[in-house]
């Protein structure tokens, strides 16, 4: 496989993982926030329980953190390099 087709592939599994990372944290800050109190547990978000959210936001937030890794690791020569433009050195 090319490096190039690798790239697009990770790049484009991180962003589909995002999403949902996304998307389960802002209901869980808006609609399902943390706290104690009675009845916190029993709490839902079209018919998903506030725990279940949870869990899709914990699960697609650690796989798109493996992703980015992987992404970093796959530029790193790009990373390595990234000071020569920045600061050039005069003669």
């Amino acid at each position: 496989m090319k490096r190039f087709t690798l790239n697009v592939i990770v790049d484009i599994a991180a962003l589909v993982v995002f999403i949902p990372s996304l998307i389960s944290g802002v209901i869980l800050y808006l609609f399902l926030p943390s706290g104690g109190g009675r009845g916190v547990s029993g709490r839902s978000f079209l018919d998903i329980s506030r725990d279940q959210w949870l869990n899709m936001h914990d699960y697609s937030s650690l796989i798109f953190a493996g992703l980015i890794i992987i992404h970093i690791f796959l530029h790193w020569k790009y990373f390595r390099n990234i000071k020569k433009p920045l600061f050039p050195k005069e003669k």
